[in-house]
């Protein structure tokens, strides 16, 4: 919460702070080939949980309030399965099990992430 203490402190009366994650525990995974299972980003759903309740913490307080809240799919596009497997791998709070990785690491075409992005408008008071 400090670092929003901060941010607030930072800012004129009114300005806008804009509030983008993805919220997604459990997002598609596709090909052309179709479906291939979901990544594992619960882990990184229950972050989110936390920072949620610290922004909401600061909206109580009268230090921001919310002013829009909107919900977006957002598609991440991978050449491959393997560049796929490369990239997601090093996501702070998803998990990869070995069968996932391998089943979509065999995909020799483009690979398709859709995320659940939410994205708030708060306004500091």
């Amino acid at each position: 919460m400090n670092a929003l203490h901060k941010i607030h402190g930072a800012l004129a009366p009114g300005s806008p702070v804009i509030d983008a994650q993805p919220v997604s525990a459990y997002p598609p995974v596709e090909s052309e080939n179709g479906t291939l299972g979901a990544l594992d980003m619960s882990e990184w759903a229950r972050t989110i949980a936390t920072i949620d309740a610290l922004v909401d913490q600061t909206i109580d307080g009268g230090l921001f309030e919310l002013e829009r809240e909107r919900r977006y799919v957002v598609t991440d596009a991978y050449d491959d399965g393997a560049a796929f497997v490369e990239i997601t791998r090093g996501w702070q709070g998803t998990h990869l099990s070995h069968a996932f990785a391998e089943r979509v690491g065999r995909e020799r075409g483009p690979v398709r992430l859709h995320q659940d992005v939410r994205l708030r408008l708060l306004r500091t008071r």
